[in-house]
């Protein structure tokens, strides 16, 4: 194993540049299958599901992102290693942070406004008194179920419900059906509308919850009794387990924290505490609540990491309009799905950071290089299981999943870009590894089938600890990584005009994806037809028109030159 060194030209991976490509198109199906799995919350809704979808997502969502970042990690050592820091802090800027500070004012707000507009007259955006004040200000707003619930406008309301999809279609901001904002708002009324036009009386959330939870969480008796007479499941828990009488044990900072983020009306605190009581009161008791055993250290630090994240310090009030929510520097979203281009100029920035040590070192030290391929490819490899676990351990702080979390916001949660940095570590090292003999992923069959037939069946154990399963995700995420690393190096070895073609192209594919599929995904919601070809429709047409955009409209233009360099015909 020998190190490369500065300024030498490695030969070009093209393996590495399909691999690329592969994960950046892989974000198309991940999205193109989230309409078709059932209580996904999503935008659109279609009307025909299957459980197969929510098993390709978490496939997807369990190595894609981690994948990427490693071979993000890999070109990054490679450029700093033949050009200097100087040109990779430049070429880094133009390439990533410029296309994603672009992405912010022309991709994003057309997925918003797409999305509102696929996902009709049930989803809502913001707050009914934040749409008038806007409406009033002379914008156009578009009237929803959900805005009008929020507003309390029981006349609009009555002409919004159409159908049921209307009374259960999710706002496109928080994913939160419409009965679930009535009961929040004690709004007794909108529950009866809602009831009547068809809601779905346990329909879930994003994180699960049903309207019960969400009465119960703000201490509303009189709606958690309507909804009980209406036959609605007492015992229904959300994603992370609890019942709807759990949200109303909520202590008050998670209460504010939740009121503020839901820009739920202001109640006075012993209001709502009372009306908690009388939920109680309605509700199947908890089973053994005398008896709660004391939380363990993994979940007290998680606890204590949980009121960090919602801590009001991340709060900034000169960018939160006036009576809306606080601008939260952590959660409030901003970069949607363009948030891996901020990730990686903050690794850009801490490889910089670092990169004059790795010189020193490697100028001094003829270790470096053999450390460098007993971590990545020798022995060594194993090691880096062991920080994925333990950030792994602190995914889930506010709704179970597979995989790593997201993190949206300005400031990247600690957790999420320390999981995400372990890769792109991983990356880097594996480049100063010079891997000529092709070491890592060379048992990419035997990885593969064991990631996709031993460890994913393992995830649906129940009753796991939090250490299991954070140790079953982590060693899914390497080694789909690592057999997607040996499989396309063994076929995929070799030059090709089209790979480089298609690595090139993956980049625009993904950045306009998202809004192209709100468009074809919504005519297709009420078709009577397979989910499977609904879905391979979709992504076949959204995929094809982005490649003949890319080809015609944008591959010889600035933009082109702005994402991968200039190209010649």
């Amino acid at each position: 194993m020998t190190e490369v060194p500065l300024g030498v030209q490695p030969p070009r991976r093209h393996d590495l540049d399909a691999l690329r490509a592969f994960a950046m198109l892989l974000g198309i199906a991940l999205h193109g299958a989230i309409p078709y799995a059932p209580g996904f919350p999503w935008a659109i809704q279609d009307s025909q599901t299957s459980e197969a979808f929510l098993l390709l997502f978490m496939i997807i969502h369990g190595f894609r992102m981690p994948l990427f970042f490693l071979i993000s990690g890999y070109f990054t050592m490679m450029m700093w290693r033949q050009r200097g820091l100087s040109a990779l802090l430049r070429q880094r800027a133009l390439r990533i942070l410029l296309p994603c500070l672009l992405g912010l004012v022309t991709i994003l707000p057309l997925s918003h406004w797409l999305g509102r507009l696929a996902a009709g007259p049930g989803a809502g955006s913001v707050a009914g008194a934040a749409g008038q004040a806007a409406g009033k200000s002379g914008l156009v707003q578009t009237a929803t179920v959900t805005s009008a619930v929020r507003a309390g406008d029981m006349s609009q309301l009555k002409s919004l419900l159409v159908d049921a999809a209307a009374a259960n279609q999710p706002d496109v901001q928080f994913q939160v059906r419409p009965l679930s904002w009535a009961a929040m708002h004690g709004n007794l009324q909108a529950v009866q509308l809602l009831l009547d036009a068809g809601a779905e009386i346990d329909g879930g959330n994003a994180d699960g919850s049903t309207a019960l939870h969400g009465a119960a969480f703000t201490g509303h008796p009189e709606i958690v009794r309507l909804l009980l007479e209406r036959q609605a499941d007492p015992l229904k828990a959300n994603l992370a387990g609890d019942p709807p009488a759990k949200s109303a044990l909520a202590d008050a900072a998670v209460t504010g924290f939740i009121q503020s983020l839901l820009r739920l009306p202001p109640r006075d605190p012993q209001e709502t505490m009372t009306g908690r009581q009388e939920c109680l009161k309605l509700l199947p008791p908890l089973p053994d609540a005398g008896q709660v055993s004391e939380p363990g250290l993994l979940d007290q630090l998680r606890g204590g990491y949980r009121e960090f994240l919602t801590s009001p310090r991340w709060n900034l009030s000169a960018f939160s309009a006036e009576n809306s929510q606080p601008f939260h520097l952590l959660l409030t979203p901003v970069f949607d799905h363009l948030w891996f281009l901020w990730f990686l100029c903050w690794m850009v920035a801490g490889f910089a950071l670092l990169a004059p040590l790795a010189k020193r070192l490697s100028g001094c030290c003829a270790a470096a290089g053999r450390l460098s391929g007993l971590l990545t490819v020798g022995w060594l490899q194993c090691v880096w299981l062991l920080p994925t676990v333990l950030t792994m351990c602190f995914m889930g702080l506010f709704g179970p999943a597979f995989g790593p979390d997201t993190s949206v916001g300005i400031v990247p949660q600690p957790h999420v870009l320390l999981y995400y940095a372990i890769f792109f570590t991983f990356g880097c090292l594996y480049f100063a590894a010079a891997d000529g003999a092709a070491h890592l992923g060379r048992w990419w069959w035997l990885t593969l089938s064991l990631s996709l037939l031993v460890l994913l069946p393992l995830s649906f154990l129940p009753d796991q600890s939090r250490l299991l399963s954070a140790l079953i995700q982590s060693a899914f995420a390497w080694w789909m990584s690592f057999g997607c690393l040996g499989f396309f190096r063994q076929f995929l070895m070799g030059g090709s005009r089209w790979i480089r073609w298609l690595s090139d192209s993956s980049y625009w594919l993904y950045l306009m994806h998202l809004p192209l599929l709100f468009a074809i995904q919504a005519p297709l919601r009420s078709w009577n037809m397979s989910p499977f070809l609904k879905f391979g429709l979709s992504c076949a047409v959204c995929t094809g028109l982005l490649l003949l955009s890319y080809q015609w409209l944008v591959r010889y233009t600035w933009l082109g030159a702005l994402l991968n360099g200039r190209r010649k015909r």
